[in-house]
């Protein structure tokens, strides 16, 4: 039997609360606040795909840029994130926090990361006066919703922090009536079947992300699905960085259902000649971010 969603009821303090901004938000009152990511071109971001009138569920909505920006183009949206810290898993090494004392490390999370970025999306669904839903959920129960339960699943930058990237890239296709969106999101160009870690795993401060994803695992993991795979062009603006505000060139995947209207109608974007993926900025060029404050060593 399948399970619906269960929506989150607005979080009415959000404007009076403490926030972490992932992504520069600019609101109708004029108000911008800076985030550590800054998009300048939504459409471009996520390769160009209408989404007027669609059904759309953003994961790993974060502080809700392209939520918001989903439901400006015409969308009917709902966001996705963590229910709790019990979801986040990182790459053990033996003088990690995470490692030695998940507890600890899971209540710094909570209180540094994932309610003040939850609570930056009520507050932009407040400044947007938005209609937008939200749900916490794992991604495990995504599995347990009905079928095609939306016309579009976006997932922007997120497919490196999972340890189980290809089951949660399952989850997502079958929630998709259309389409399924990776947009900013790291590929290995070629056309072998392959996963590889990001970092040469060596450095416990850079324990939040995991895989890279070859070109051609995408394509054989989402027509095993029932999909075909486009590959575009994204750009955003990473504002941690010591030496100021650096722009990062990224692919964005566009994975269209096969015998859909969407399928007959899509125009494929000018092929992506993909580069390899650069390794990681490290950690001491990004400790103004929120991801330093989220790595403390091991208490002695």
């Amino acid at each position: 039997m399948n399970m619906e969603p269960k929506y989150e009821e607005p979080w009415h303090d959000a404007l009076n609360s403490r926030s972490y901004w992932y992504h520069t938000m600019k609101f109708p009152d004029g108000e911008v606040v800076n985030g550590s990511w800054t998009i300048d071109d939504f459409l471009q971001y996520i390769g160009g795909y209408d989404l007027k009138g669609k059904t759309v569920l953003d994961v790993g909505t974060a502080s809700g840029y392209l939520a918001f920006n989903a439901e400006k183009a015409g969308a009917t949206v709902t966001g996705l994130d963590a229910a709790s810290t019990h979801e986040f898993r990182h790459v053990p090494f033996a003088d990690s926090l995470s490692y030695n004392n998940i507890g600890q490390y899971r209540e710094i999370w909570t209180r540094e990361n994932l309610i003040p970025i939850k609570n930056s999306w009520w507050h932009a669904w407040h400044k947007y006066n938005s209609q937008a839903k939200c749900v916490y959920a794992p991604i495990p129960e995504l599995y347990e919703w009905p079928e095609k339960s939306f016309d579009v699943v976006m997932a922007g930058a997120i497919v490196e922090h999972l340890s189980e990237p290809v089951f949660a890239i399952g989850a997502w296709a079958r929630l998709a009536r259309e389409a399924v969106l990776i947009p900013f999101t790291d590929v290995i160009p070629v056309d072998d079947l392959m996963m590889r870690p990001i970092t040469p795993l060596n450095d416990s401060r850079i324990n939040y992300v995991w895989w890279h994803i070859s070109r051609g695992l995408y394509n054989k993991i989402f027509s095993n699905l029932g999909f075909d795979v486009y590959y575009t062009t994204a750009y955003a603006q990473h504002n941690d960085a010591d030496s100021g505000s650096e722009v990062a060139t990224r692919p964005s995947i566009i994975a269209i259902r096969r015998g859909t209207e969407a399928a007959r109608a899509f125009v494929p974007p000018v092929a992506l000649v993909a580069q390899a993926p650069e390794p990681p900025v490290p950690e001491r060029r990004r400790k103004r971010g929120l991801l330093a404050r989220l790595s403390p060593r091991r208490v002695k």
